[in-house]
């Protein structure tokens, strides 16, 4: 039931500010708003033509605007979506929202792997978004895209990303990436030193959205954390059927209210000494709207860095992070002490479990194999059908060892490991094949991310054509042990 609007509030101006991203060209769940920030004690109440094709009411914990898609090859569904309010308890005001549904896809078996990272640290033009697509179905050999050059650059915040992630929507056809807003050494962009960036930095985060990874949208600057928040490190996302949307989460270290970064250590209201690194989310549909931030992990004594999330297959969720204890006071390890900052994985049953409904799983992950001196910023994904090292999954850690391959000695840099079973892990490391040639990166690979592909995506994201696929198929169905093909 709708609420009376304010007098001193136009109606028609509550309906105007309501938007639906992408309303020609739906894909996934829509978001919905029952309420808007800036107007509070406003409700609005939704109906929709084919509720059965965008649902008009929540069903549990999952909100309305669930979109179930029409089959495959199908034509596109126009549903017209109506908002309404009540305006001083009389006559009820409405806008209509026309959305096209677009038909449902087949994604093609995944056969490629598609990486994307920061090329170098203190470098405005590294520290821009890159690609690179592997060699063949091996996510250890790489080749860069765009000729090794940034593909996309930052011209919002800090005009610099780090970290960055790529997430596809369950629907298989929409990808959204999400980066740190952060350029170190900055200076024209309002970098000062690492104590700023750890208690005056952004609070937000940068996005970009394609529908074929050829055509990116423009950029987003998406406001996330909290005023109290120092920083917004190294975004993740998953989606959480549970609730109908992405969950995304980052570190950040948490300040008192009133609080601000001060070079003066005795400034009352300075923020010193810094505060460990807490996990904030935030949820969404369409990384345009998100929720009011909230904690995920907050463990008194503790800090912690980089988490990253991913469903095991068999009813966990497993989330590795980095245990950060020098950042911060009186902080001591979570998982065994390593004799350096390390990754612990630990596994729950959802998403948004509760800090203590998750079980540690496997500690001092790098050290224990590489006695690495400092490891964060790790990345997990799950091996593509047919993979060369079989069914498994792979990680890799931003880690500094003694025998780390390119750049300085002990220069922090990528390392993958692989486990055949993520839910009881055995990590491994493993050698690269073949690393992405960045502009800049003199072969150290840095923070990012790791996902799927199809091989038609590899040609999209590579900016070529796929024309077709030849396939020879050999003379013989049966060969004996060591018999060649006779192709």
């Amino acid at each position: 039931m709708c609420i009376a609007i304010d007098a001193a509030i136009p109606s028609t101006k509550v309906l105007d500010a309501i938007v639906i991203p992408d309303a020609d060209n739906v894909r996934g769940y829509l978001h919905l708003p029952t309420e808007l920030p800036a107007y509070p004690g406003v409700d609005i109440d939704w109906k929709s033509s084919h509720p059965d094709v965008v649902s008009d009411r929540p069903r549990g914990r999952i909100a309305a605007g669930v979109v179930k898609r029409p089959p495959v090859d199908s034509d596109a569904v126009t549903v017209h979506l109506t908002a309404c309010l009540k305006d001083g308890g009389y006559r009820p005001l409405c806008r209509q929202f026309p959305v096209t549904v677009q038909p449902s896809v087949d994604v093609a078996q995944f056969s490629r792997y598609a990486m994307t990272n920061f090329a170098r640290s203190n470098s405005n033009i590294g520290q821009q978004v890159y690609f690179a697509t592997s060699v063949g179905n091996d996510p250890t050999a790489w080749v860069a895209t765009n000729d090794g050059r940034a593909a996309l650059n930052s011209t919002r915040g800090m005009h610099g990303t780090r970290d960055p992630v790529v997430v596809r929507t369950p629907e298989g056809d929409r990808f959204f990436l999400i980066a740190t807003d952060l350029n170190v050494d900055g200076v024209d962009y309002g970098w000062k030193d690492w104590d700023w960036a750890q208690s005056g930095a952004s609070c937000y985060i940068e996005v970009w959205e394609s529908d074929d990874l050829r055509n990116w949208s423009q950029q987003r600057h998406v406001l996330v954390s909290p005023e109290e928040a120092g920083m917004t490190y190294a975004p993740e996302a998953i989606w959480d059927p549970e609730i109908g949307a992405f969950v995304v989460f980052w570190t950040s270290s948490m300040y008192p209210k009133g609080t601000h970064y001060s070079s003066d250590k005795s400034d009352p209201n300075g923020r010193y000494p810094l505060t460990g690194g807490q996990t904030l989310y935030s949820t969404t549909r369409d990384f345009v709207n998100f929720s009011p931030a909230k904690v995920m992990t907050a463990r008194t004594g503790h800090g912690t860095l980089d988490p990253v999330i991913i469903p095991d297959g068999k009813g966990y969720y497993q989330r590795i992070v980095s245990d950060r204890n020098s950042t911060g006071v009186n902080l001591t390890w979570y998982g065994l002490p390593c004799d350096s900052e390390d990754l612990y994985q630990e596994r729950a049953r959802s998403v948004l479990a509760q800090p203590d409904e998750w079980q540690l799983v496997a500690t001092c992950i790098a050290h224990r194999t590489m006695n690495t001196t400092y490891a964060e910023g790790p990345l997990v994904f799950k091996a593509n059908p047919e993979d060369l090292r079989g069914k498994g999954y792979y990680m890799y850690a931003d880690q500094k060892w003694a025998g780390s391959p390119s750049g300085e000695f002990m220069e922090e840099q990528y390392q993958p490991y692989w486990t055949a079973d993520v839910g009881n892990p055995d990590w491994q490391p493993i050698n690269w094949t073949q690393k992405p040639d960045y502009n800049l990166s003199l072969g150290v690979i840095r923070h990012g991310h790791i996902w799927s592909l199809t091989t038609a995506e590899n040609a999209a994201l590579r900016g070529t054509n796929l024309r077709y696929i030849n396939i020879i198929p050999p003379k013989k169905r049966v060969y004996s042990i060591g018999e060649s093909l006779d192709l």
